[in-house]
């Protein structure tokens, strides 16, 4: 039996809560309407994050995206980082099945 998978991107951007809405926004205006978003802490360049004061929560988002839609919200993402907005996004190649 063969196990048929396709080539796809992870993008995950860390950032903070407030930014949500407008990133969510983003990405359906690129065309992108599956993610997952999580709530998350730790510890890195811009210090502790614990989400004890309220509107100090970090989420990470969690997209899996074309080569094509990837180009897009890096450009996207690059402007936000340009504004001066606090977030971080990573991405590795993956296989999935589907």
């Amino acid at each position: 039996m063969s196990v048929v998978t396709h080539s796809e991107k992870v993008v995950q951007i860390i950032t903070s809560s407030s930014l949500e809405l407008k990133l969510i926004d983003t990405l359906e205006d690129i065309g992108i309407y599956g993610y997952t978003i999580f709530n998350v802490r730790g510890n890195g360049d811009s210090g502790l994050q614990d989400s004890h004061i309220e509107g100090d929560t970090n989420i990470l988002i969690m997209i899996v995206l074309s080569s094509e839609s990837y180009e897009a919200v890096m450009a996207a993402l690059s402007k936000y980082k340009k504004k001066g907005h606090h977030l971080m996004a990573f991405s590795v190649n993956t296989e999935v099945l589907s």
